[in-house]
């Protein structure tokens, strides 16, 4: 009997891991360093609703960290994807999301450190017939590059821009 219940309890977590699916809505870059992140959605396989993000850190082409990240937090607080010393640089905020269909997304940015002042920028998070992209407008987009704001003597103080491609 305690045979069956552990073979039970194999095949119960190989199902849960085989219908779920991971999906790469962004590489996010920037013209600071080489450091390279991967905005990742887990969905149900069989649902394709959301069920996770995490956000996976490379460098020199090798993922060197996976950080899971508080997904319920996206209609709430804000999820944190990017966060330096008291300053949190970069958050992902929605008042209109659905883990099922999707919605709007914005991007809050620090612009700059000194003044507190800081910028959003708006995407949808939506399923095509091929899964889950970021869109901004019509336009799917894959790829987000961060253009750093420098102040002279100070260096780095926020994000300038969001490119997205």
């Amino acid at each position: 009997m305690k045979k069956f219940i552990l073979a039970l309890l194999g095949l119960t977590i190989v199902a849960t891991n085989v219908f779920a699916k991971e999906e790469v809505l962004a590489t996010i870059t920037n013209d600071e360093n080489r450091e390279i992140f991967k905005f990742v959605a887990n969905t149900d396989d069989s649902t394709q609703s959301l069920k996770a993000f995490f956000k996976d850190d490379y460098l020199n082409g090798q993922k060197t960290e996976r950080e899971v990240l508080p997904t319920k937090e996206l209609t709430r607080q804000g999820v944190v994807l990017d966060k330096r010393g008291d300053h949190t640089v970069i958050t992902l905020k929605s008042h209109n999301f659905d883990f099922a269909r999707g919605g709007t997304v914005v991007i809050d940015t620090l612009f700059n450190g000194v003044t507190g002042e800081r910028r959003e920028y708006e995407v949808e998070l939506a399923k095509d017939k091929n899964g889950w992209k970021l869109f901004n407008g019509r336009i799917a987009v894959s790829k987000l590059h961060i253009e750093v704001n420098k102040k002279a003597l100070i260096g780095t103080v926020g994000v300038k821009n969001i490119r997205m491609e």
